[in-house]
């Protein structure tokens, strides 16, 4: 079995850009998503070409912050201060012109930056929007990425467009009741060592400071930034091969 272990998050924060960084330089973080429209996307850009990574993807984001596009552009998907709508689902006001057009600006920016991203994913629930899926899939086609893939039905979308993706996604580590301890990952691993293809985990990882927390609702991420590093010191991921999503 293939695992990335993919970090979220990368440009929402000094704290969680040190704690990614960390981790893709160490190994026990295998890929990171960025967000193109974060406060902090600048620094990020700035470790992600001063460290050769060659592991990043897109963070594709429609809700938190403002968007790329300005807001005349996409007013079904903004408030009246210009921010996006805050929900982690995607409701009815995202409709799929504004949505393929932000999505798209956001992949340009990306590129922009002058670095080339391995994949697509989002930030909260795409796949609760057929429209929001619609677009975002259209455009991995478009750029020729790898996509995520959190259902089995988007999954199939994904193949029958011809877009790779991985064979299963799993968030039990970050979504664990007790935890996103170490005990939860070898629990993981275990799991794994029995399948075959390759899986993405999704990861939260990083420091936390006053901003972060300003910004954020999700304090876990020390925990889950020391619970991957500590596995990866004591050898729990070693009979997985671990990879990113370049590698699918």
């Amino acid at each position: 079995m293939k695992l990335i272990i993919n970090a979220e998050d990368f440009g929402l924060s000094q704290s969680i850009n040190k704690g990614i960084c960390e981790g893709l330089k160490q190994g026990f973080i295998t890929s990171a998503s960025l967000f193109v429209n974060a406060q902090h996307t600048d620094e990020a850009v700035k470790m992600i070409k001063q460290n050769n990574f060659k592991n990043v993807g897109i963070h594709l984001n429609l809700t938190y912050g403002k968007p790329v596009c300005k807001q005349e552009e996409v007013p079904h998907l903004v408030e009246s201060d210009g921010s996006f709508h805050y929900m982690c689902s995607m409701p009815f006001y995202a409709t799929y012109e504004d949505v393929k057009k932000e999505l798209k600006a956001q992949i340009e920016k990306f590129y922009s930056f002058g670095i080339t991203p391995t994949h697509l994913d989002y930030h909260h629930y795409f796949y609760s929007s057929q429209e929001v899926m619609q677009a975002y899939l259209e455009l991995a086609k478009e750029f020729s990425l790898p996509v995520r893939s959190m259902t089995e039905k988007t999954k199939q979308m994904a193949l029958d467009m011809g877009i790779k993706t991985t064979d299963m996604f799993l968030s039990d580590f970050h979504e664990s009741y007790s935890g996103p301890t170490e005990q939860k990952l070898e629990q993981i691993t275990q799991f794994l060592k029995t399948k075959k293809g390759t899986c993405e985990l999704m990861t939260l990882p990083g420091y936390i400071d006053e901003f972060t927390i300003s910004q954020t609702n999700y304090l876990g991420r020390e925990l889950e930034l020391k619970s991957l590093k500590k596995a990866f010191e004591d050898g729990v991921f070693d009979e997985l091969e671990l990879v990113n999503f370049s590698q699918i």
